[in-house]
């Protein structure tokens, strides 16, 4: 890459002169004369300057393509050095706090005793953040739920999820009757949940999102969100110590679908089963170790979903 392109990649994401300088080791009149040879070089402006610096439509254009050559320029050099040895080298992953715990322990036993000089690096975060951080290049593959379409990333669907709304037995007993425990344990419907302390997801998790146009269709108001997390084990938690109800992937609860203290039910009328994906950048060139890993993790999903109750 040129060292125009090079200073607008880092201008495009810190969206300040002075913040690209200083990352760039260099003055900021120097930056601003990079950004106007590329803009001259384009005949286009790629920023707006007032009222706040930030891109033109022209400007995502040239970032989202800038960005994906600077990746493979990266990957190229990185490639060469892991081809030389293919059981040597490094990657990134990343996956939800309460699936690395599920998943890791048995997964990692498993790779290291093929490949026990590799390094990962595993990161936590929702689908939505996993998937800005792969298209920037801060992660070489995570694993996602329900992840957008998108030319620029390779999405591979391994297995499917079901929600489930969890309750303790106790605020079950405080909201509702026997007879409706009948009637729930064939679907619940949320209507009957609107003001029921309740945990909720993150605005940037995929389960938000599904939720949200199931409550829209059906004309539902959660009014008592007690508070947000996209953890479901600190929402199973909440459950166990009577503080919240929530709605939680069942693979994801399957260490206390046996619990004697809380309900598990299905929810009804809702059409929408979770699509678990390993998502990739499909511009790189993946080493043996990594299409290693990735033939692991899908085996560990498959197993995990067929063992869930």
């Amino acid at each position: 890459m040129t060292q125009n392109q090079k200073i607008f990649l880092l201008v495009a994401e810190t969206l300040s002169i002075s913040k690209a300088a200083k990352r760039a080791f260099v003055t900021q009149q120097c930056v601003s004369d990079h950004i106007k040879r590329i803009e001259d070089e384009y005949g286009t402006e790629l920023f707006h300057r007032s009222p706040y610096m930030h891109l033109t439509p022209a400007g995502e254009l040239v970032f989202n393509s800038l960005n994906n050559i600077d990746m493979i320029e990266k990957n190229l050099i990185k490639s060469i050095s892991d081809f030389s040895n293919e059981r040597k080298g490094s990657f990134s992953v990343g996956m939800s706090t309460t699936r690395s715990k599920l998943l890791i322990p048995q997964l990692l036993k498993r790779y290291h005793e093929l490949f026990p000089n590799v390094e990962i690096s595993f990161f936590s975060g929702d689908t939505k953040i996993l998937e800005k951080n792969l298209l920037h290049n801060k992660l070489d593959l995570f694993l996602g739920i329900n992840t957008s379409l998108n030319l620029n990333l390779k999405i591979e669907h391994v297995c499917e999820d079901y929600l489930y709304l969890v309750i303790n037995k106790k605020m079950f007993l405080k909201y509702f009757s026997q007879y409706e425990l009948k009637s729930f344990k064939r679907g619940a419907d949320l209507k009957y949940f609107e003001n029921i302390p309740m945990t909720f997801y993150n605005e940037t998790g995929a389960l938000n999102r599904i939720l949200q146009q199931h409550l829209i269709t059906h004309g539902i108001e959660l009014n008592n969100v007690v508070c947000h997390t996209s953890e479901c084990d600190v929402q199973i938690d909440l459950c166990l110590n009577n503080v919240t109800s929530a709605i939680v992937p069942k693979m994801l609860a399957n260490n206390f679908l046996q619990n004697d203290e809380i309900y598990f039910f299905p929810i009804k009328d809702f059409n929408y089963p979770l699509r678990v994906d390993i998502v990739s950048n499909p511009y790189l060139e993946k080493t043996l170790y990594l299409k290693a890993f990735i033939k692991l993790l899908k085996e560990e999903l498959i197993e995990f979903s067929k063992n869930t109750i």
